[in-house]
């Protein structure tokens, strides 16, 4: 048993950003669940779009392991590469689902 896999996607966030993360999480599901919709539906160029757009809300909390699959998911898109998309998008589930945020409590430079 690995338990390493479930540390790597521990994020450390502000305080005063803590209460929000459940809103984030909604809404980075909510907006997967459309992106793999305009997937199913052919449009690499808004999926291109739609995948930059959430990758910036990922990089304002700190979660930059799904941003940075966000990232790929675009360069997908824009080769129209469905078969790394379809993977990519497993990828940010995995991500969303085991992701845990916690509050930074380094208060300055170490």
């Amino acid at each position: 048993m690995n338990d390493s896999k479930k540390n790597e996607n521990i994020v450390f966030i502000e305080s005063a950003l803590i209460d929000l993360v459940p809103i984030l999480l909604d809404t980075l599901v909510k907006e997967l669940a459309e992106m793999e919709k305009t997937f199913e539906d052919g449009d690499f160029v808004k999926l291109q779009e739609q995948a930059h757009s959430s990758r910036g809300a990922a990089l304002t909390y700190g979660f930059d392991a799904y941003a940075e699959v966000l990232l790929d998911l675009q360069h997908a898109a824009k080769s129209e590469a469905s078969e790394i998309t379809k993977y990519l998008f497993g990828l940010l589930h995995g991500l969303l689902e085991s992701v845990e945020f916690k509050v930074n409590s380094s208060n300055g430079k170490a």
